[in-house]
């Protein structure tokens, strides 16, 4: 009986204290709990805003004359006579341009990037690098992994941008993909500086493009870059240079003699010099009738090639065991000319390009189709229907150099393109 009125009164004591804790205890009030609310989800948002994604995905459809290949479509988008018609002045191929999803993460002075490309052709990557930047006066920034080529104007302006279809010829063909496997140390002057809106970069690059590595050379890649930002205008202006080598797989190489392809004979697997330089120049204007934007970028260089194309190299040379064994001296560039129309969300677009990817012949004496220049003016009108979704409407007509030396190319061959596409981005 002892035993329970003894636990019954060890209970009582308990519930008495727990009570009386409890009205001591200080109740928060409803301003006090939505503050706590708010910062816990402001802590949240904090690390949400390290990650970031985005993207953009272009549909469109070409039509094309059967001389031009479209960027979509099977077989590389080139002409079939068995399936589009033999006597057809056009055809039509239609497709995912390009379907981009970017994905960023950032801490503190460093970022990295991972970007892929999602099409009907299937899912392939286009970057995957770091970025390292010094905290203190924020000039130094160390770029690994690969990324954009950091050569003239045109490559590191972005696709989801860019006014006309696709790049200049010869960035196609010098620059395949547009990026690189590689190291770059970017130096910008200071912000608030006297030489604000400098900027020097220099890395070293496989030179295979987005492969892996297969050797031990490296090519390297420079860039000086200076722009300025008014109230009403802006430009800039640069310089840039690469200085590589291409493996040739062959005993031989041909250079230019009198106007002719003449062969000596060298060591097997020697690297050929592959050197570029550039110019490039923007002016952006602010006017009554909207935003005027010039582009000019000029390129000219030495190339190591294969006979029947002047293309870089699109895959490991030793691997391949190509012989680009044809050194071609080029010169090649561009014209943008982009008019905001007042108000509206229409812009006109013009631009010229040309590539010539051999000026130590021409005219009739060219016997090689890949030696032939190319001339292409396009214009397009632009309507961003609102910040998303963007048409655009281009056509392109392409003159080539003709020559009674070339099989099919003594008149200008039909390749002419037309393109409508239709973007989204995120």
């Amino acid at each position: 009986m002892k035993k329970r009125q003894l636990f019954l009164l060890a209970g009582l004591s308990l519930l008495t204290l727990t009570a009386k804790a409890q009205m001591e205890e200080p109740q928060k009030d409803t301003l006090t709990l939505l503050q706590e609310q708010i910062d816990a989800n402001a802590s949240k948002i904090k690390k949400s805003e390290k990650f970031k994604v985005s993207g953009y995905v272009q549909g469109q459809a070409e039509f094309a004359q059967p001389g031009m290949g479209t960027k979509t479509g099977a077989n590389g988008g080139k002409y079939n006579a068995d399936i589009d018609g033999k006597d057809a002045d056009w055809y039509t191929r239609y497709g995912i341009r390009r379907g981009r999803i970017k994905f960023q993460y950032s801490e503190k002075i460093a970022k990295g990037v991972f970007q892929l490309d999602i099409t009907d052709k299937g899912l392939g990557f286009k970057d995957a690098y770091m970025e390292i930047t010094e905290p203190f006066l924020k000039m130094f920034t160390l770029k690994s992994g690969i990324f954009d080529r950091p050569f003239g104007d045109e490559i590191s302006y972005s696709s989801s941008r860019r006014e006309s279809p696709e790049r200049s010829l010869i960035f196609q063909k010098l620059f395949p993909d547009e990026r690189d496997l590689g190291a770059s140390l970017i130096i910008a002057a200071p912000k608030g500086s006297s030489m604000e809106g400098l900027k020097l970069q220099g890395g070293l690059f496989s030179g295979n493009g987005i492969r892996v590595d297969d050797n031990s050379k490296m090519d390297f890649i420079g860039q000086l870059k200076y722009e300025k930002t008014y109230t009403t205008m802006s430009f800039g202006l640069g310089a840039s240079m690469y200085s590589g080598t291409v493996n040739n797989a062959d005993s031989v190489l041909y250079t230019m003699k009198d106007n002719v392809w003449t062969a000596e004979n060298v060591e097997r697997n020697q690297l050929n010099t592959r050197q570029y330089f550039g110019i490039d120049a923007q002016l952006s204007l602010v006017t009554v009738m909207g935003i005027t934007n010039i582009r000019v970028e000029y390129l000219f260089g030495e190339q190591p090639s294969i006979k029947g194309d002047f293309g870089s190299p699109k895959a490991n040379t030793y691997a391949l065991a190509t012989p680009f064994n044809y050194l071609r001296k080029f010169s090649g560039g561009h014209v943008y000319l982009v008019q905001d129309i007042y108000s509206t969300p229409l812009s006109l677009v013009l631009k010229y390009s040309f590539l010539d990817p051999n000026t130590e012949v021409a005219g009739n004496d060219v016997a090689n189709k890949a030696d032939l220049a190319m001339n292409t003016f396009g214009f397009g009108a632009l309507w961003n229907i609102n910040p998303a979704l963007r048409l655009m409407a281009f056509y392109e007509m392409t003159s080539n150099e003709t020559s009674t030396a070339v099989a099919g190319y003594d008149t200008d061959i039909k390749d002419d393109l037309f393109t409508l596409r239709l973007q989204y981005k995120f």
